[in-house]
């Protein structure tokens, strides 16, 4: 008989246990979706025990020394990606009530959305620059670690998991297109970047734990 197993979600920590839920979590339909935070089922990660640490503390180890390396090297950035850096410090400047400043950001951030060219591979190079922005976070994650940024890297773990949700739901629609978005909403932590497509967003954003007025609705 084959070991009853366990899975984590990825972006809210629930536990998909299959001993208490009575179906192998391989037998679950492919649209299944977390019940907590409605990540789809390739976001779960089987528990395993924790019996390789020294191991996996010597691949950190060669890999934080190319990573140094690597975190010094800036690559030109696009005209997407500045929008969404100004659009960013809009939000801060809000936040802060520097009104000037959030005007001129904000005009920044349409100036550089406009700029940018929509083609018919746009999907695809927004997938790209997530997937590199995953990357990205998998080399400052380590950097945190080193110098022991508790709070930079609690930062950087949300910013991983809500791109990953963004990188499941871009997946999603290269698969099954566009459409499905039509008749349904979405939403968006105000903190923290997390993604929910439903009519009602989690009373608490499974990430960050702030209450759901802080997750708003992206019209």
């Amino acid at each position: 008989m084959n070991k009853l197993k366990r899975y984590r979600c990825s972006i809210c920590g629930y536990i998909y246990d299959e001993a208490v839920e009575g179906v192998k979590f391989e037998d679950l339909p492919s649209d299944w979706k977390c019940p907590l935070c409605g990540a789809p089922k390739a976001l779960f990660e089987e528990v395993k025990e924790e019996n390789k640490k020294e191991e996996n503390n010597t691949i950190q180890t060669e890999e934080l020394n190319k990573t140094e390396q690597e975190a010094e090297d800036l690559r030109e950035l696009s005209n997407y990606e500045i929008s969404l850096i100004c659009s960013n410090l809009a939000r801060g400047c809000k936040m802060q009530y520097l009104e000037e400043e959030q005007e001129l950001f904000s005009k920044l951030a349409k100036y550089y959305e406009e700029k940018e060219e929509v083609t018919e591979g746009i999907l695809t190079d927004i997938s790209q620059k997530v997937e590199n922005d995953i990357q990205n976070l998998d080399k400052a994650i380590n950097i945190a670690d080193k110098y022991e940024d508790r709070g930079a890297k609690r930062i950087i773990t949300w910013a991983t998991k809500s791109t990953n949700m963004m990188k499941a739901i871009l997946a999603n629609i290269e698969k099954n297109g566009i459409e499905q978005l039509k008749n349904t909403k979405i939403w968006v932590c105000d903190i923290c970047g997390f993604v929910y497509i439903g009519d009602v967003p989690p009373e608490v954003c499974p990430i960050c734990k702030v209450p759901n007025l802080k997750i708003l609705e992206v019209k």
